[in-house]
């Protein structure tokens, strides 16, 4: 087949002649071989699912030359067909991540951030990279425009407030208030309130670390002021009974049939006590990052009102990024004290 004049869906270039093309066995979609070599895939996964062809949904240019009207610096969006910025990381429309642009993306210092800086990405990209062929390309805004408004904040007074991590963060955000879609924040999942304390949000993560302390503690207790004890005894009357290596499950059923309503509380608590604790795990990392959309964006208008000097990307910065010391102090707090109460 001829595929003269189509557009590679990869780098948005028309295949000339000579070009070596790639076909997708299953829904056609023509590539350069180096363009495909990069994702090793299809990018194309919703065609293969219903069965539908590139050609299909995609190819437009076989009835008219409508690709010309297309700027060689942009690619296209396999879900919406959203024209973006060549070396966006996600469509600018839906949020669908471009799995063949992870490796394509630019690195500065968010500290250097300017809404009013128009410089063209690829010009940035040569003058970064000239000289220098092995360096690693990151976008820090995730593909998000600096003039991006998230209700009534724009997108590089946001990326200044949240400083670490805006690769993850700036496109999280941008669904967040486009789709209304979030992502399950991990390290919110593992440190809880720590994590809270490190993004300065202190009230909640103050709430959420006595909370989760206090679950941890009562949990430790119980076990070995009163679980344990219990445990051990019913343990040793089954052995006493004949029964040589009773093993848990032995120990709880005998409870169960056995012991007083009391003992059997405390017995099945610390269980309970862990279910709660994990629950609590899972709410923060669900909402982890809807909560700090909603902080960030209240904040940054807050200093917008109170500061009206020329600098206000750079007061913006000083009054947002993170807070490394107390969350690191708050977990070796915690460790210490779980440490210490184990020794009692």
């Amino acid at each position: 087949m001829d595929f003269k004049g189509k557009i590679c869906p990869v780098c948005s270039k028309k295949f000339e002649i000579d070009d070596d093309i790639v076909v997708c066995p299953k829904c056609g979609a023509p590539y350069h071989r180096e363009c495909y070599s990069i994702n090793g895939k299809c990018i194309f996964p919703d065609l293969h699912k219903s069965k539908q062809s590139w050609k299909e949904v995609y190819d437009t240019s076989a009835e008219s030359s409508a690709e010309d009207d297309i700027p060689k610096d942009t690619v296209i969006c396999p879900l919406c067909g959203e024209e973006n910025p060549r070396y966006s990381s996600v469509c600018k429309k839906c949020g669908t991540v471009f799995e063949d642009n992870r490796n394509i993306r630019f690195q500065f210092d968010p500290n250097k951030l300017d809404a009013d800086d128009d410089d063209s990405l690829e010009d940035k990209i040569k003058n970064f990279t000239e000289g220098n062929p092995f360096v690693f390309l990151i976008d820090p805004m995730g593909g998000v425009s600096k003039k991006e408004d998230f209700d009534g904040v724009n997108g590089a007074e946001l990326a200044k407030f949240v400083r670490a991590n805006t690769t993850y963060y700036m496109p999280v955000f941008k669904n967040i208030k486009n789709i209304g879609r979030s992502r399950f924040n991990i390290p919110a999942f593992f440190f809880t309130g720590a994590w809270y304390l490190y993004r300065k949000q202190y009230v909640k993560g103050t709430i959420i670390s006595l909370l989760y302390f206090l679950l941890v503690i009562t949990r430790y207790f119980v076990t070995l002021n009163y679980f344990q004890p219990i445990f051990n005894d019913i343990k040793n009357t089954l052995m006493a009974s004949g029964l040589s290596n009773p093993d848990s499950r032995d120990i709880i059923s005998w409870a169960l049939e056995n012991s007083s309503q009391g003992d059997l509380y405390l017995i099945l608590l610390p269980s309970v006590i862990a279910t709660v604790t994990f629950i609590l795990r899972l709410i923060c990392g669900f909402t982890a990052n809807r909560s700090y959309y909603k902080h960030s964006i209240k904040k940054v208008k807050q200093i917008k009102k109170q500061y009206n000097g020329d600098s206000l990307l750079k007061f913006i910065g000083e009054n947002g990024g993170v807070n490394t010391l107390l969350a690191w102090s708050v977990m070796i707090c915690y460790v210490i004290s779980i440490f210490a109460f184990s020794l009692l």
